[in-house]
């Protein structure tokens, strides 16, 4: 299932029926070829609702279901010389006619699937499906746009220096030679993009009240806003009454750069609070005097994005406890204080602070 999986996601696999289609033309009758050709449509058609159990959706197969029929059109008429000497020739510019006219419906189709009530991990996989194949279907449409302009350009040689041989091949066996190759280009961006996707981070997409929804890939999400609602692990870490801050990286989506706890991260997908706890606090979970408390959990939301925030704290008590920690330095509350709003701190510890200030360091220390 995992082979079958990664072929039928390659959109470039939809042609088959009209490759085939060229393929037997080459050898067989146009009629024989035809009929191989809507034979295969049929099929994909039939299987399409397994596929769909599968989250595999074949759009790219539906220009090509189109274009057979419209070449079915010119079995009825009386064509035959035409259709013997260039079926293969007419398909490809029907095919291309079709993916012209498919183009003019991908900010309609694209907009519906945003509009969709289909869970958010629903609509991501179809908006990527769709955006594929409308990618397989320019490239699609550019070749063979390509190939029908040598050839016309061929066709206007003069005689002589025309071969019987060559125009042949370009009548005949190139345009399925492309069909080839554009599967063989899209099974291979296909593969990388598994590649890339293996090691993407997956975030749990939240509706408003804090349920998981669906999930949403971290590289992707960025690049959404505060679209997506996801929650996150932060940890306030305590020595002596005072907090230990330091830079967060360049790279942070909200306040790069800017003063934070060391320890927060994202809520993996498939992830509960109690494993991204442990794995935020990496090598203190070990430490048995490090005991977590939870402190309060809230909806953090800016231009660029929304968390739900599970604040916790710790507090050092040991001295060898402090190596664990490099680059930053320890804050008393009046420094803080004294440098609140001034484009310094995060945006979420700027909201946290006055609650940890009233509770764990009013008190000290934690219990």
């Amino acid at each position: 299932m995992y082979y079958f999986k990664r072929i039928f996601n390659n959109q470039a696999i939809g042609l088959t029926p009209l490759l085939f289609a060229m393929v037997f033309d080459n050898y067989v009758s146009y009629i024989v070829a035809f009929i191989v050709g809507i034979s295969l449509c049929l099929l994909g058609s039939v299987f399409s609702p397994l596929l769909k159990k599968e989250n595999i959706y074949q759009f790219f197969l539906i220009p090509v279901i189109v274009t057979h029929l419209l070449y079915s059109i010119f079995l009825f008429l009386n064509l035959q010389p035409v259709l013997y000497n260039f079926s293969t020739l007419i398909a490809e510019i029907l095919l291309v006619v079709v993916l012209a006219f498919f183009g003019f419906f991908r900010r309609s189709l694209l907009a519906g699937i945003r509009r969709s009530k289909s869970s958010a991990h629903k609509r991501t996989l179809l908006h990527t499906a769709v955006s594929e194949a409308y990618f397989i279907a320019q490239i699609t449409q550019n070749v063979y746009t390509l190939h029908l302009f040598i050839l016309l350009m061929y066709i206007h040689f003069p005689e002589p220096v025309r071969s019987t041989g060559v125009e042949h091949f370009l009548y005949r066996p190139l345009p399925a030679i492309t069909g080839v190759f554009i599967i063989l280009y899209g099974q291979i961006r296909t593969q990388m993009m598994h590649n890339g996707l293996r090691k993407e981070v997956w975030l749990p997409v939240l509706n408003e009240k804090g349920h998981i929804v669906g999930r949403m890939a971290h590289s992707i999400s960025r690049l959404s806003g505060k679209k997506y609602y996801h929650p996150i692990i932060r940890i306030a870490v305590i020595y002596n009454g005072m907090l230990y801050l330091g830079n967060r990286d360049k790279d942070e989506y909200v306040s790069p750069g800017l003063l934070d706890y060391p320890l927060h991260r994202y809520v993996k997908y498939h992830q509960g609070i109690e494993e991204a706890l442990c794995e935020t606090l990496g090598a203190l979970h070990n430490d048995e005097s490090v005991k977590p408390q939870f402190m309060i959990r809230y909806t953090f939301e800016n231009d660029s994005a929304k968390h739900l925030v599970h604040l916790y704290a710790i507090c050092i008590r040991k001295e060898e406890q402090l190596n664990h920690f490099a680059g930053g330095k320890w804050w008393t509350p009046r420094q803080i204080e004294d440098n609140m709003g001034m484009g310094i701190f995060c945006e979420h510890f700027e909201k946290e602070f006055p609650y940890l200030r009233s509770t764990v360091l009013l008190a000290g220390s934690l219990p």
